[in-house]
């Protein structure tokens, strides 16, 4: 029987609109500090085991603030290279490892979780919160069975949108 396996795609929280260093240098704002938080609570107990993200400010502190105890590699191809080059660096994952996170950005993410997602074989509610609408810091967990290397389809668990104090859903 083939491993159950368990990744976790999620949109960076909310960052300054702009930044004189460039886009690649924007940081979390507050608001996006109280969505980690947020997210934060509810992914402490996941264990997750890998973590991949944009090499962008906003997607190392989003991963940072989450304080999973786990090395985060930040992966050039994260940054601008679409859910194509995403899902090529997802089947590269090592066979050991059962639960990984990714952290990047729009449309890239979203783009993966409607690619990846069966909505017939998926939670609907979970579905719903993503069909039209992935806000930053929305955390998706989908379910497979198989290797990473073998990722074409998943189930759509679980949707995980920050509802922080004084944000936006």
């Amino acid at each position: 029987m083939a491993a159950t396996r368990r990744l976790y795609l999620m949109r960076h929280a909310h960052a300054v609109p702009t930044s004189f260093l460039g886009d690649k240098n924007r940081s979390l704002d507050e608001l996006g500090r109280r969505q980690v938080a947020t997210v934060a609570a509810r992914l402490a107990s996941a264990g997750i085991e890998r973590v991949l993200v944009s090499p962008a400010a906003r997607t190392r502190q989003t991963a940072a603030g989450l304080g999973l105890g786990v090395e985060t590699e930040a992966v050039d191809d994260l940054y601008h290279d679409g859910s194509d080059a995403a899902l090529r660096l997802i089947r590269l994952i090592d066979p050991a490892i059962q639960v990984a996170l990714v952290v990047g950005h729009n449309p890239t993410i979203a783009a993966l979780v409607h690619r990846l997602a069966d909505p017939a074989r998926s939670d609907p509610e979970a579905w719903s919160l993503v069909a039209s609408h992935f806000p930053t810091a929305t955390c998706c967990r989908l379910d497979f069975a198989g290797d990473w290397s073998e990722l074409d389809q998943a189930s759509l668990r679980e949707t995980i949108r920050s509802r922080a104090p004084g944000g936006r859903p």
